[in-house]
């Protein structure tokens, strides 16, 4: 618990530097060398099972050609030629040279283009009856005991230099009598050929290995047909039949690749040096130790930055705002940055300001407030005289039997009762109706058939409520800017519907037009809002009522006319 208020007390410049350090720097450090000895020990696995794998992929020749040996083996078995031969069915020697040649051609044929052997050699139980290709040595009597037990079965036979496979040929016309051997010599040169590419390792070395340890082929050519004591370390450590194992090679540490030839219990094995792999992992430990390196120096950077543009802004901040507490409004704060401390301060600029100004206009303000109530209530009785006066003028006009002139005055002071409406806002739409007929009466007065006022409205919407004074603005606006100019006059269609948002109320004119873009920068211009007096009130009385997304729409086309659209919501 001291610790954490320690901590807290400390400046926030310690706090960012032991953070940096505890948080960020000793964390990736101990993540590196983590992340390092699992991406090693990861990469080491998948190197060496791929190095396996490539070594694996002879494992096909081997089975195709021991495959191949035993399937032709068998067919020599079962050939009636050589079942003859091999029983001697010959009497003279012109016979036996026939039949020799027919089995030479025939041999031939089954062996095609792979000539794998060295040598195919065939046996009567006491001598060699046909050979095809090097002479070979007579047979082992262990073979021949061997052959006579298995009756007919195929075993390879391995020993210094050499890799033979026999069997024993069977009389097919009586069962368990064995009248003869065939032997087949292997090339190791093929043998050979098999893995000599398989090398892609410095100082690699690739044996196969018989079930004794007598090397059979080698990449080492001197070696081949010894019992290779080198590999007695090795072969100690294979408890399965493929893999790999780490052990002592010439006195240095290699790695150990092998697979088993299941059917001859061969072992094919790669000897690399386990330096071949190092250079990966001191490529992995350097990267490790510059990446370190880059952390710390771009972390002092980062704490350079940090100081220069959070703590010492912050710093100055706190200076004048210690200032304020004290009752001096003399801030001097320069802000030169637009990031969130320089919103800040700003703010705390604005702030002091408007807190200033407020304490310096609070009473002005209070003034001006009580002036604007008696302007209002001045505003209130003004209307109330002219609307008295207006009726008793009225009442004059019919006793002198002015009937014109007591009409006219009869609508207007209609309109000065609109315009009061007890000092209400919102009207009916049949009230504003009423408003606009009364309106045009006196307006046909002047204008006579040159205007015309068509209104078409939706019954269902009579008794909704809207803002007084909406249409009556935009059908003078019409007449004074649209349809006066025009000697002959025109139309003013307003219409009254309901549409997804609410209420619609369209007024549209066929007069002279105007410049749209031209009326719509005058209403976003305080300064020249003075000239679309009626259309601006209009739109932001409606917007302070209902919202943004109501109010007046404007469009106008040069000697077309214009049409104004005013949306708010339907309130009944």
């Amino acid at each position: 618990m001291i610790s954490i208020i320690k901590f807290k007390d400390l400046s926030l410049k310690l706090k960012l530097y032991l953070c940096i350090a505890l948080f960020v720097l000793l964390p990736l450090i101990l993540m590196g060398f983590y992340l390092n000895y699992q991406f090693a020990e990861l990469n080491e696995k998948k190197t060496y099972d791929t190095v396996l794998e490539t070594l694996k992929q002879t494992r096909q020749n081997f089975d195709s050609i021991i495959t191949d040996t035993d399937d032709k083996s068998k067919r020599i078995v079962a050939n009636q030629l050589i079942q003859d031969f091999a029983n001697g069915k010959y009497s003279k020697k012109k016979d036996y040279d026939k039949i020799y040649w027919d089995i030479n051609n025939w041999l031939d044929e089954i062996l095609g283009s792979r000539q794998n052997y060295k040598s195919i050699s065939l046996y009567s139980t006491q001598e060699v009856i046909f050979e095809k290709g090097m002479q070979v040595s007579e047979l082992d009597p262990s073979v021949m005991e061997r052959a006579l037990s298995l009756k007919g079965k195929g075993f390879w036979v391995t020993s210094s230099g050499e890799i033979e496979y026999y069997r024993g040929i069977m009389d097919l016309n009586k069962y368990g009598k064995m009248i003869g051997i065939e032997r087949f010599n292997l090339d190791e040169e093929k043998i050979y050929q098999f893995f000599k590419g398989v090398k892609s390792y410095d100082n690699a070395h690739i044996y196969l290995l018989d079930s004794k340890g007598i090397i059979l082929s080698s990449t080492d050519r001197g070696e081949i047909g010894s019992n290779f004591k080198k590999l007695v370390p090795i072969q100690k450590g294979f408890s399965q039949e493929e893999g790999f194992v780490k052990t002592l090679f010439d006195e240095r540490a290699n790695v150990a690749f092998f697979y088993t030839i299941n059917e001859t219990n061969w072992r094919l094995i790669q000897v690399i040096p386990e330096t071949s792999f190092s250079m990966l992992r001191r490529t992995i430990n350097l990267i490790l130790l510059i990446t370190i390196l880059l952390c710390v120096s771009f972390g002092l950077l980062f704490s350079f930055v940090q100081h220069k543009y959070l703590l010492r802004p912050l710093q100055k901040l706190r200076r004048e705002m210690m200032k304020l507490k004290s009752g001096n409004f003399n801030i001097q704060l320069e802000v030169d940055s637009k990031d969130e401390i320089g919103e800040i301060s700003n703010g705390f600029m604005r702030t002091v300001t408007q807190l200033k100004e407020t304490i310096d206009d609070v009473y002005i303000g209070k003034i001006k407030q009580r002036e604007a109530e008696l302007k209002a209530l001045e505003a209130q009785i003004n209307p109330h005289f002219l609307y008295n006066t207006l009726d008793s003028i009225h009442w004059l006009a019919l006793k002198e039997k002015n009937y014109e002139v007591s009409e006219q005055i009869e609508a207007l002071a209609e309109i000065f009762r609109h315009v009061l409406n007890k000092g209400e806002s919102f009207i009916t739409i049949r009230q504003e109706i009423s408003f606009l007929e009364n309106y045009m009466f006196i307006q046909k007065r002047k204008y006579g058939k040159r205007i015309k006022l068509n209104i078409n409205v939706d019954q269902v919407l009579m008794d909704c409520k809207m803002p007084k004074l909406v249409l009556q603005p935009l059908v003078e606006n019409a007449i004074v800017h649209g349809l006066e100019p025009i000697v002959e006059g025109g139309n003013i269609e307003v219409s009254i519907t309901r549409v997804p948002q609410g209420v619609l109320f369209t007024v549209s004119d066929n007069g002279t037009g105007t410049d749209e873009s031209r009326i719509h920068q005058m209403m976003t211009d305080q300064k020249e809002a003075k000239n679309v007096f009626a259309l601006k009130n209009i739109d932001e009385r409606i917007k302070i009522n209902y919202g943004p997304e109501y109010g007046l729409h404007f469009t106008s086309t040069y000697q077309v006319g214009t049409q104004v659209k005013v949306y708010i919501p339907m309130i009944k």
